[in-house]
């Protein structure tokens, strides 16, 4: 009795083995549905920028690296040209020739000049900046507020929409 039992166990496991392998997997459905995994992920980042000196450095609380992109939280760039340069936001990603700046995007040179948005664009191969959401620029008690903003450095030439100015005299 005891056999013919075992007998109908197995036969029972096999006829499921048998259904399961036919069935596509989980990770098949899983790879379907464009959900992305991290490759990688970082923890305090700190990368500097080196040419014939130091140019940059940049800083991240963290980082993670996907298969197209790579996305930092806490951001903040440091760029010493002739002019020094902080650029800093909540959240970075670099996506292919653009990086992407969102949440409390805050620019700042060393002439006085700030900017502030909520979200700004760069791409590195065209050098243009832009942001298509309001913004505020500071300068030595001078205020802009717009709604656009596009800025060519190869050009040199700013473009902007819905721009009020306030300027202080001396």
């Amino acid at each position: 009795m005891v056999i013919k039992i075992f007998y109908v166990a197995v036969a029972i496991f096999a006829v499921a083995m048998v259904f399961l392998s036919l069935q596509s997997p989980f990770s098949d459905d899983f790879i379907k549905s464009g959900i992305t995994s991290p490759a990688t992920e970082f923890k305090n980042v700190v990368d500097y920028e080196v040419g014939d000196k130091i140019n940059g450095k940049f800083t991240s609380t963290n980082g993670v690296s996907y298969k197209n992109s790579d996305e930092f939280e806490n951001f903040k760039a440091i760029y010493i040209d002739d002019i020094n340069h902080t650029l800093s936001s909540k959240i970075a990603i670099s996506k292919g020739d653009d990086i992407i700046f969102k949440k409390d995007v805050n620019y700042t040179n060393s002439n006085n000049l700030n900017f502030l948005s909520e979200e700004a664009i760069y791409n590195t191969k065209t050098k243009i900046a832009k942001s298509n959401v309001p913004f505020i620029m500071l300068q030595n008690g001078d205020k802009i507020t717009g709604k656009s903003l596009k800025y060519d450095l190869n050009k040199k030439q700013t473009f902007s929409k819905g721009v009020h100015g306030c300027f202080q005299e001396k």
